[in-house]
């Protein structure tokens, strides 16, 4: 099931009518519905919700995209707060595109104590200035970037903490990567979109954690692969570099020229034949 509009979303979750078409923030109360097959809502979802049983990881956040499907199930309503924001509200404030907003439900932040109060007191305020009887619009959305900003120091807490968890990640990618042209059959222009589908993170997410650890963002890492690759069939010369083009999955040989002039500063002609 599809959601075009929020207040068609949250008439299906039982919550009430939003004063905005593209903007809602509210709190989860005893109405929200307890379960649900995958839907698509076509807007983003920042939550935070409360009642982790660890004593020093108490809060959690969710994030989900327009058209991203969204599943739960509680046996008890929860307890937190919401915001519904509309693709074009994103693209239109830029300081608010965060890249944690594409993250997924696959990859909450789990906040420690005084972290959820910041959050917790940002959302409260948010929402004082939503309930009013004509709110700024304005002055929403700056609630809605000190929440984002947080988040995203939160996130990188969090990615310095579980260095286990995130090391497998990192290492998995590069494992994959390393690999990648050995496979057989018709090979494609590897892409973060790729890895992160044989990972099961969301793009965002996992460049931003090979980011973290390694100071570059995960495309990054394949172009120097792809150019890498290249090098060693380019000093062979046994192929033509449009040869090396297809072999290494692109569809036309001048974005294969232009990856390489960008990454190395010159052509492959240039590098080939010095």
């Amino acid at each position: 099931m599809k959601f075009d509009t929020i207040r068609a979303f949250n008439a299906y979750t039982n919550m009430r009518p939003p004063k905005h078409d593209r903007l809602d923030i509210g709190e989860y109360s005893q109405d929200f519905l307890l379960a649900s097959a995958p839907v698509y809502p076509n807007f983003y979802r920042i939550s935070i919700k409360y009642g982790l049983e660890d004593a020093k990881e108490k809060g959690f956040m969710y994030f989900s995209s327009p058209n991203q499907p969204i599943e739960w199930r509680t046996d008890t309503p929860w307890k937190g707060y919401f915001i519904n924001i509309a693709e074009d509200l994103i693209s239109n404030h830029q300081h608010l595109a965060y890249s944690f907003l594409n993250y997924g439900l696959h990859e909450p932040l789990y906040l420690k104590k005084e972290e959820e109060l910041v959050i917790t007191q940002h959302y409260q305020a948010a929402l004082a200035e939503y309930r009013k009887a004509t709110f700024s619009k304005d002055l929403v959305l700056a609630y809605c970037n000190l929440i984002f900003a947080h988040v995203a120091q939160f996130y990188e807490r969090q990615f310095g903490e579980r260095k286990e968890q995130y090391s497998q990640l990192v290492d998995d990618f590069f494992a994959l990567l390393d690999n990648y042209y050995q496979k057989n059959g018709k090979v494609l222009q590897p892409s973060v979109n790729y890895f992160a589908k044989q990972l099961n993170v969301t793009p965002n997410y996992l460049s931003d954690v090979i980011k973290f650890y390694t100071g570059q963002p995960a495309l990054e890492h394949i172009h120097q692969h792809i150019v890498n690759v290249a090098k060693s069939l380019l000093i062979q010369k046994k192929t033509t570099i449009s040869e090396i083009a297809y072999q290494l999955g692109f569809e036309y040989p001048n974005y294969f020229s232009r990856l390489f002039r960008k990454v190395v500063g010159v052509s492959p002609s240039h590098f080939s034949d010095p």
